[in-house]
């Protein structure tokens, strides 16, 4: 970009002057964190063709949690350079440190570990299905950072009795929807045999959906992915496996 060498990209700059600044951090500092969001987000959407104030946005977005938008901006710059989903694997690291960066580590890392997965696994699960955003709600209600079903989620808190006094809005605190939600993973990679590929569809779809594909896919992960029915799901394994590809 054509940057004048006078121009700061050091802290928020012009973006501090922003009335919605103001508010934010009262919401922050209140405590409502979505409200706070919020009022991050419309600037990053504002400036969504300014490459200078969407930079100076990112460090801001990264320090308070707003992994989600963070990952948008960073993109969003790439984006303003011309750059194709490809090209962008090749701009500079920072950018893609970013976009692929393995947020919560030290609430990933342990339970991932005790139940035998990877963690770049879980972390490209989670990528896809919140890009580490903690109060996402999908249209079909599934909450927080791995988009759980409150019925699944009640499910596996019922079997295996944790956490204690669990309500529902629990989902939207990371330390307690990741466990949960990496529980139910578990328990259908152990029903199926490790297969990660056919647990992620039960994951996304439900079980009945996944062990239906199986039997007919015969085990090849070519042929289930053809036989799997809905689009959303083929697009979804695919994904996981793109960015777990970038991880690795």
């Amino acid at each position: 970009f054509s940057i004048a060498e006078d121009v700061s990209l050091n802290g928020l700059d012009i973006l501090a002057q922003d009335q919605r600044s103001i508010r934010w951090d009262i919401f922050w500092s209140l405590g409502l964190y979505y409200e706070s969001h919020l009022e991050y987000e419309s600037p990053r959407q504002d400036y969504a063709t300014d490459p200078v104030n969407t930079y100076r946005l990112i460090d801001r977005l990264l320090e308070l949690g707003f992994y989600r938008s963070a990952i948008l901006a960073s993109r969003q710059i790439l984006s303003l350079a011309n750059l194709d989903d490809a090209s962008t694997l090749m701009a500079p690291s920072f950018f893609n440190h970013i976009r692929f960066g393995v947020y919560h580590q030290n609430l990933i890392l342990p339970i991932t570990q005790d139940k035998g997965f990877r963690p770049l696994f879980i972390a490209s699960l989670i990528r896809q299905e919140s890009m580490f955003e903690g109060f996402a709600t999908s249209s079909a209600g599934a909450q927080g950072m791995m988009q759980l079903m409150p019925a699944t989620a009640q499910e596996v808190v019922t079997y295996s009795g944790w956490p204690e006094n669990f309500t529902i809005s629990d989902l939207y605190r990371p330390y307690i929807n990741v466990p949960i939600g990496i529980r139910y993973l578990a328990r259908q990679r152990d029903y199926f045999n490790g297969d990660l590929f056919v647990s992620l569809a039960a994951y996304n779809s439900g079980p009945g959906n996944a062990i239906e594909w199986n039997t007919l896919s015969g085990g090849d992960p070519d042929l289930f992915l053809e036989i799997v029915r809905y689009d959303e799901t083929r697009r979804y394994l695919i994904q996981i496996s793109e960015f777990y590809h970038i991880y690795w």
